[in-house]
Formats: structure tokens, sequence, C-alpha cells
């Protein structure tokens, strides 16, 4: 009360005397994530668990949760694993009011609504790889499998028939690859040893690139008509969604194999059943379906030419117990903010693990900021940094206010709230200002040092999460001013 009967007789925005105290959200410069309760929603190696409990988190294990039973507890933790069978749609992440991160121990994030995850500030993560062997290895078991029709063949013999019928070799033909990520590149390294020829497109991966690993990279539309056998390695996006139709197919070489151990969904499987019937693909083998399970007396699964297996891309022991291992590693590193590694909707995370003291003074400054001018529409940021300065200062002046923002989702909600920044740079701390008071500070081993108030040199240092000093520090603060 004295401190804010002080601020009024000193003439300071008077009528939001409530604002000025410090809040006590901001967290110690090396910890991003509270992470003390996480819950694994599915089936995961025992690893997980130990890596969790080994840092004293709290886990809760409980793989086979209705979606009423997974809203009726999420709500307690700060984090959840899950891999393929938990789907945290818009409304299961709206009941996780104090969800912090989301990982999927694998690579595919199709049963993660992020854009819901992104506007909560949760972050969303997953381990590109955990599986990228498994995945890479099963591809090459299925495309020699395709060549000879072994599933065929093996069922014909348990069957009494000695059929030898001729099939084909891989060496000499071309494979075409969608998608030069980690697996992708990976079978490209093992066919090119069964003497294909490569060739390959991405839209994230420079023709340099490519060629560095033996790939020639080829537009789509290049690459449909000389393939002799295609395999997926893209994510289920809009853009990828049905990538493989008839208009595709139509394109491609009589005859071609196509494999697809990435998502259901990328090849329109009436287009690809309508192909199979008329010979124009020769085989096709999928891993992965629109539906899972598919209708096993489809026409599509019972095809002679189909050879067909149940999401097994990354069904190894080796995967799962490093997907399981990885997730939480990478959980622990970010809360520690050593890493971003696995990060997918948190840009921002790479540069704060960079450098999480200039984090965390950039907040502390945007929470002084608020408490002497609540009203401020743009703020004025001087710092050395481009990312971490300017947008911890709009979080921490948020915050103050009452407004739930972090690096995750800072960039909407300022646009939201209509406050914005004007960035200068500056190689000595962080300066930030608006309207007539102007702060400086600088990084140190806590939560920031205040060195100008108004361009007076002061020595202020900033509390983390040790409010009880919240008061001391506006006295001082007020004192300069």
């Amino acid at each position: 009360e004295q401190v804010q009967q002080r601020l009024i007789s000193s003439g300071i925005n008077a009528e939001y005397g409530q604002h000025y105290y410090i809040t006590n959200n901001l967290r110690n410069r090396m910890a991003l994530l509270k992470l003390t309760k996480v819950l694994v929603s599915d089936k995961i190696a025992s690893d997980c668990l130990k890596a969790f409990e080994g840092k004293g988190v709290e886990v809760t294990y409980k793989p086979g949760l209705s979606k009423t039973e997974l809203m009726d507890i999420i709500s307690e933790y700060n984090g959840i694993v899950v891999r393929s069978a938990t789907k945290l749609t818009a409304d299961v992440i709206k009941a996780a009011v104090n969800l912090e991160i989301i990982g999927r121990a694998g690579t595919g994030v199709d049963n993660i609504d992020q854009n819901a995850a992104s506007e909560a500030g949760i972050v969303v993560m997953n381990t590109p790889g955990g599986n990228t062997n498994s995945a890479a290895e099963h591809t090459c078991a299925l495309l020699l499998a395709m060549c000879r029709n072994l599933p065929n063949r093996h069922n014909e013999l348990m069957n009494g028939k000695w059929n030898r019928i001729n099939g084909i070799e891989l060496e000499g033909k071309t494979i075409g690859i969608v998608g030069l990520g980690r697996i992708g590149m990976i079978v490209a390294h093992r066919m090119q040893a069964f003497g294909m020829k490569t060739v390959g497109y991405d839209p994230f991966v420079p023709a340099k690139v490519a060629a560095e690993k033996g790939v020639e990279f080829m537009e789509l539309t290049d690459m449909w008509p000389v393939c002799d056998f295609i395999t997926i390695h893209v994510p289920l996006l809009a853009s990828t969604k049905h990538m493989i139709n008839s208009e595709v197919l139509s394109k491609c070489k009589p005859g071609v194999r196509i494999v697809n151990c990435a998502r259901g969904g990328i090849i329109d499987e009436d287009a690809l059943l309508e192909s199979l019937n008329n010979g124009k693909v020769a085989c096709a083998a999928l891993d992965v379906f629109e539906k899972e399970p598919p209708a096993f007396d489809s026409a599509l699964i019972q095809h002679p030419n189909l050879i067909a297996t149940p999401h097994l891309g990354a069904s190894t022991a080796e995967a799962q117990i490093r997907v399981a291992r990885e997730i939480a590693e990478q959980f622990l590193a970010l809360r520690d903010a050593k890493s971003s590694f696995g990060c997918l909707n948190a840009p921002l995370m790479r540069d704060v693990c960079g450098d999480p003291a200039k984090a965390a003074l950039a907040q502390n400054l945007g929470k002084l900021l608020h408490a002497l001018n609540p009203k401020a529409e743009s703020i004025s940021v001087k710092a050395d940094s481009k990312t971490i300065a300017p947008f911890g200062v709009l979080i921490g002046y948020l915050n103050a206010k009452g407004v739930s923002a972090n690096f995750v989702n800072i960039k909407k909600v300022a646009a939201d709230n209509s406050l914005s920044f004007e960035y200068s740079e500056c190689s000595d701390g962080i300066t930030v200002s608006s309207g007539d008071v102007s702060l400086t500070g600088k990084p140190n081993e806590n939560a920031g040092l205040l060195t100008a108030v108004n361009n007076k040199a002061v020595e202020i240092a900033l509390p983390g999460d040790d409010v009880e000093n919240s008061e001391k520090v506006m006295e001082q603060l007020i004192s300069h001013l």
C-alpha cells in the first residue's frame, strides 16, 4: 500500500495502482517449464518413465484412456506424452488448462491439433530421429518384397503350390523419393547400394544438398514419368493429402511400384485400387492407411498385388526404446533451457535456450514497464537480439496485465491485444521505453540487473520467483524516478 501511495503521489498512472506490483510468475532463468507432473497416455517403453522419475518429475502412466477420461484428468498435468493412439483435439487441449508441453514419441503429429496447442501457448514436440532407421528399413523391406511379391509366393507355398514366377531386380531401376528428410535420405543410401538410380523431391532440400547424397533433384511433374519405384516420406498435411491421386498415377510409368510408410491419406486409396486393377501400378506396399485399421475385407486390402502391413514402420524394439528415452530427454532439456530440439511450433525457443538469462531479463523489464505505464500500445526495445529481447518484453508486459502469453504464442497474443514493439540495435544490455518511462537492464545469473531508470544509473537486482522482494524493488525504482 505504501508503494502504491508513493506512486500515486508521484502522479504516475495513479488510476492503475493495482498494477504496480511485480507479478510472481517469472520463472527461474533455467526453468522454461514447470514440468512437475507428466501424463503418459499411450503404451511406451519404461525408459521414458525412468528418465522422468530420475529427474524428479512425477509420472502417471495411463494408456488406453477414453476421450472423456482424458479430459477429466488432463488439467492436472504440465506435460503429456503420446504415441499415435491418443487424439489431442482442440476440445481436449482446451481442457488442459495447466499443460505446457505435448510430446509425440515418434514423428507424425497428425493426432495433435497444433493450431489449438499454439494458441494456448503449449509446446508441441516430436522425436524426429527416434524411429528413422526403423522406418527406413521397413521401407527397404517392402521394396524388396514387391520385387518378388514374396507374400503371395509364401501363401502359395503354404497352400501346397510350387509357383516359380519371375520377379524383377532393383539394380538399374529408378526410384523416386518424395521427401528427402532423414528417412528419405537413408532409403536413398540403401537403395544406391542395390545399384538403383535415386531421384527425389523435397521443397525444403536444395538440389545441391540432394546431389551431395547421390540423389538427383527433380520436380514432381518431372519425376512421375521416369520412376520404376516411388516411395513416400512426407507428413500428412493439407498440401500432401491425396498427393498421389488419379491424375498423378496417370502420369506415372506403366508398371510402377509404390511404397508408403509415411502416413495414410497421402495416397488416394480409391485411385490406387483403380490403378492396381488396370495394371498401371504393378504392385503397391502400404504400411499406413487413411483409416486404421482398414476394412480387412476391402477390395484394396484383398488385392493380390498389394502388400499390406499394420503400421509397423516404427515397430522395432530398438525404435521403441529410442523414442521413449528421447522424448523424456527432450522435455527435460527444454525445461532446463538447454535445447529446443524437436519443438515444432515454437521457433523462438531455440533463441531462448541459447540465452535464457536475456529472456528472463526481457520479461522482467516488461513487467516493470507495465507497472509504470499500463496503457502502452507500443514499446521501444533496444537490444542485440531481434527475437528474445522484444518478444520477451512483450511477454512480461502482457503477463503483468493478466494476459497469458509465452514464447509459443506471443506473436498472436500481442496482435490480439494491439501491442507492438519498435526494435533498434544496441550492444549494451536491453533498454525498454514507452511514454515517459525508460528502463535499462543487463542479464545476470538470476533474473537480471536494472542498470538505468530514465537514463539515471542505478543498480537494482531483479528477483525471479522471489516475490516477497517485489516491494523492495518498486521502492528502489520509484526513488530514482
